[in-house]
């Protein structure tokens, strides 16, 4: 089993000469390390709240509990986007024990990171936290995660970077911009959204997730600070994106193309309409180059830097892409367009139905046959839309014959049936055109007698 840190740290003192002097000494540094690691866990936990989330999933609610990191005395907490996920109420309490609701102000599904604000009285003082470098952040480096593990409040664990840049893949439809700092402090469920803190007492990441008893992710502070100033600018994180499905550039695929030395990334596909496709970028193509940056992934890991090389150069900005095709390097220029929307909305009708609208993530994951049209993401047992034969998968593409091609119009046409009897759903069912009818006369109550889904 591995050792803490500071059991390491006490052998180590109890393993010195045993003379007066030494001893001495050594037990000076153990209770010095003492007080600064009591000081710093002093001077952060005011700024880390407890947030209690009620959420729904299909029709089922249930408790969600993790952390937040005050970073502005007006009432801005940074937490992870996982903890206020599918939110119907967040509450937020204090150090003092104070309770607060909170509006949730932006999320960023990408880098797990989410901004949320609670309003105080005037006579309530905030203490914000003091936001470091991570950029400045080295292995090795002893550092204190402050959380809430288990509903214990402001719980507080010691250990040290274990190491940068790290990715971490995760059960999720939508991948992570991994660029994760890996820690031995104890990172346990309900302490996601808490603070990494260096023994300066500067916050250098907002914990994640852990894996097992000795691996913790924690977010960059750099990462959140950047998210934390788009969201309050805009509300929406702009990344850029050209749209290529990326692979890596083995060394027995490199044999295989007689580049033996050959270091890249290949490009099994393009996404239709992406800019990579209209700069004339070829299934099979090997990346060499973006901009004056050269690229090299040997494993899937490896991969994640290109990601981020891409997600941060400015929309619309022109970049020069050097390739490998057909025995010959050439160069292309390449329009970085916008990032897809990443996390679809969700639309809960009153028919006992749930839709989403389909991203380009959606599309592939989902093998859908179209873009157009919202996705039925649930339907309830015994509901309208149940009995009218609509399934999960369905694709609705109209509403009493009127198209409904994106999510927006879907919600506008079904607002025009709110007095209408029977709503007819023009559904695609993998390459099968299919109707689902909604008869909202003959919702049968409990006693078996037909009421009209209107009287109810």
């Amino acid at each position: 089993m591995m050792k803490s840190p500071l059991i390491l740290i006490l052998t180590t003192i109890l393993m010195l000469p045993r003379v007066a002097s030494g001893q001495t000494k050594g037990l000076e540094l153990f209770d010095e390390l003492k007080w600064l690691i009591i000081s710093v866990a002093d001077s952060i936990t005011p700024a880390v709240v407890h947030i209690e989330v009620v959420k729904k999933q299909d029709t089922q609610r249930y408790q969600s509990l993790g952390s937040g990191l005050i970073i502005d005395p007006a009432g801005y907490i940074l937490t992870n986007e996982h903890v206020v996920d599918k939110y119907v109420e967040v509450t937020v309490t204090l150090q003092s024990n104070r309770e607060y609701g909170a509006e949730v102000v932006g999320t960023d599904k990408l880098t797990d990171l989410a901004l949320i604000k609670i309003k105080v009285p005037e006579d309530v003082k905030l203490r914000s936290a003091r936001l470091g470098n991570s950029d400045s952040l080295q292995v090795g480096e002893w550092v204190i995660a402050v959380g809430n593990p288990y509903g214990f409040d402001r719980t507080v664990s010691f250990g040290i970077v274990s190491g940068k840049g790290r990715v971490l893949n995760v059960q999720s439809s939508t991948p992570l911009l991994n660029n994760f700092i890996q820690t031995d402090a104890a990172i346990a469920p309900g302490s996601s959204g808490g603070p990494l803190v260096n023994l300066r007492g500067e916050v250098i990441g907002i914990n994640s997730r852990g894996m097992g008893q000795t691996q913790g992710f924690t977010i960059p502070i750099n990462v959140a600070i950047d998210v934390r100033d788009k969201l309050l600018k805009s509300g929406n994180i702009e990344r850029g994106w050209i749209g290529i499905v990326m692979q890596p550039l083995n060394r027995s695929y490199a044999k295989y193309l007689k580049q033996p030395d050959m270091e890249g990334v290949l490009v099994p596909d393009i996404l239709e309409g992406s800019p990579a496709e209209k700069a004339g970028i070829k299934s099979g193509d090997v990346l060499l180059k973006y901009g004056d940056q050269e690229l090299s992934a040997e494993k899937d890991d490896d991969l994640n830097k290109l990601t981020l090389m891409v997600a941060q150069t400015p929309v619309s900005a022109e970049k020069t892409l050097t390739i490998f095709r057909n025995g010959q390097t050439k160069m292309l220029k390449v329009i970085v367009g916008e990032q897809p929307k990443v996390k679809a909305d969700e639309f809960e009708t009153p028919f006992g139905f749930t839709v989403k609208e389909i991203t380009d993530d959606m599309y592939r994951t989902y093998l859908l046959q179209s873009r157009d049209g919202v996705y039925v993401s649930f339907v309830d047992v015994g509901t309208v839309a149940d009995k009218g034969d609509l399934l999960d998968g369905d694709v609705i593409t109209a509403v009493n014959n009127r198209p409904t091609p994106d999510f927006k119009t879907f919600k506008d046409v079904m607002a025009l049936t709110a007095k209408e009897d029977f709503i007819l759903l023009s559904v695609l069912r993998g390459k099968e055109k299919r109707l689902a009818l909604l008869d909202r006369t003959s919702t049968i109550s409990t006693d078996g007698a037909a009421d009209t889904a209107k009287g109810q």
